[in-house]
Parts: C-alpha cells; structure tokens; sequence
C-alpha cells in the first residue's frame, strides 16, 4: 500500500529520503515514484555483473569508509539536471529496529542544499512477503532545506521521517 503519492513533485530535482531495513527498499521506492530514481549504494555492492548492473541502471557508488566528492557530485549533477536521488539517510539497514531510525548521515541534505532540491521523506513499513501486501510505503510532503544550517536541516529531516513513523 502506499500513501502520500501526491507528495512527489512530478518535475524538478528531488531528493528521496527515508528509513532503511531490507536489501528491496530502493526497488519499492523506485517503482512507486513515477520518476526514475537515481540510488546511492555502497560500494562493496559495485563487484562483478551485479555491479556493472547497477551502474547502468543509474545506481551512484558511495564509500562508506571515507569521504565521497565523486558520488556527491554524480547526485548532484543528477538533480541540477531535473532529475531524483535516492538516499538511505540511516547509511545503513536498521535490521536490530532497537530504535525507529539510526542517527542520520548529512549527505541527503548537504546534497539537496548545493543543488537546491526538495526533499521528499518517506517510511517503509511491513514484511517483505512474496503475494502478501503487508507492506506500506509512506511519503510526507517535500521539504525545503535551505537557509537551513546542515546539522538543523539533517534534525529536521529525521524529524519529518519520525513522523511518518509515528503516524
């Protein structure tokens, strides 16, 4: 089920932004947006076919372990181009779910700040279970980062996700 789908912006730069718990959750998002959705993955997941796979369906490689001026300009240029990304704030699946979301990274709204993008949040709810629709797929309405400092835009966003959660 999904709710909130006349949040999305049908043109322009988005950043998509939300909570992360199983391998599927960039499918969900992308299949469910009507925009096609550019996302940020880990580089350990860029080896063999699979990663030539991923780069040519959009997928922007991120280094966990050190700083990402390649990736965060691939996004960037993506967004100044009208287009969407797709980022899993968390950096990381919350598989424990010992709290709702895990601290946020700044990447989502450092990248939505330089390029003047909305940001659309979202939750993802449920089981991943084959013919059962026990998932949801929640998106709140965009939101606007700038003139906002990086640390209150990145509060702000986990608030907004909390939100949906909490809904």
């Amino acid at each position: 089920k999904v709710y909130g789908k006349e949040n999305i912006p049908k043109d322009g730069p988005i950043v998509f932004a939300g909570n992360h718990r199983h391998a599927f959750d960039p499918v969900v998002v992308m299949t469910h947006t009507n925009r096609f959705v550019h996302y940020m993955a880990k580089e350990t997941l860029f080896k063999g076919i699979f990663g030539f796979l991923l780069r040519q369906i959009g997928i922007i490689k991120v280094y966990r372990t050190r700083n990402n001026p390649l990736a965060i300009e691939e996004a960037e240029n993506v967004l100044n181009e009208g287009g969407t990304i797709g980022i899993f704030p968390e950096g990381t699946r919350n598989k424990e779910l010992r709290e709702d979301l895990l601290k946020f990274k700044r990447g989502a709204v450092v990248i939505a700040q330089n390029s003047g993008s909305k940001i659309v949040p979202f939750y993802i709810n449920g089981q991943y279970k084959i013919f059962r629709r026990t998932l949801e797929l929640h998106f709140g309405k965009p939101i606007d980062v700038s003139g906002m400092t990086i640390d209150d835009a990145n509060n702000y966003l986990r608030e907004e996700v909390l939100k949906l959660i909490r809904k």
